[in-house]
């Protein structure tokens, strides 16, 4: 069975299609969670100002979600680069990538609306775990089955194993955390996606 996703091939310009829609689609979906504000006095910059105050845990929150996922994307998108072909198995390592990712919208929504709420802070970091987790996973597999022959994998799996210490390592730490201060989490997970804003990997072409 191991072998079968290995040796089925899939379409790889489709999977990158889809997987843009779904990427786009999402980071789009954040911002609605931030409603705007009723003022009973439409006219009283003040009262707007008070308003916008109660916002910023949900600005906070979107920010946040906003750059980790666009990070993902790019880094989704170097890794769908490195690939010469695109097999069952990374297709399906793929789909529950998006199954993730599709869910984060919910805990930045919860985060935004209970910022001192550990169990709010705690899921968000489980899921952005569980998604940098799976892309480095993703990473690895296209490393040993996919990787286009130009490209050096030992030097692939030296990245994998820095991915996997400044992704899903560091996610897990900032999830723990939240046991000792509320407000650190929120400083780390926004730290991270700062690591992966240029890929680990040279094109040699």
């Amino acid at each position: 069975m191991r072998n079968r996703f290995k040796i089925w091939k899939f379409n790889k310009a489709r999977t990158e299609a889809f997987s843009d829609g779904v990427f786009a689609i999402i980071i789009t979906l954040l911002i609605l969670e931030i409603k705007l504000p009723e003022l009973k006095n439409r006219s009283n910059s003040y009262e707007l100002w008070n308003a916008l105050i109660a916002l910023a845990p949900k600005i906070i929150s979107w920010a946040v979600s906003f750059f980790f996922i666009a990070v993902m994307w790019v880094q989704h998108h170097n890794l769908f680069r490195m690939a010469d072909k695109i097999d069952y198995g990374a297709v399906w390592i793929n789909i529950i990538l998006l199954f993730f990712i599709c869910f984060l919208p919910f805990p930045t929504a919860l985060m935004g609306e209970y910022p001192d709420n550990q169990l709010a802070v705690l899921l968000f970091g489980l899921i952005a775990t569980l998604a940098t987790f799976t892309q480095v996973f993703l990473y690895g597999y296209v490393i040993k089955n996919n990787l286009q022959t130009h490209y050096d994998k030992k030097s692939g799996y030296k990245n994998v194993k820095r991915s996997f210490i400044l992704a899903p390592f560091l996610m897990l730490v900032a999830t723990m955390v939240s046991f000792i201060n509320l407000w650190l989490p929120y400083v780390i997970y926004a730290l991270v996606p700062f690591f992966f804003l240029l890929p680990f990997d040279e094109d040699p072409e």
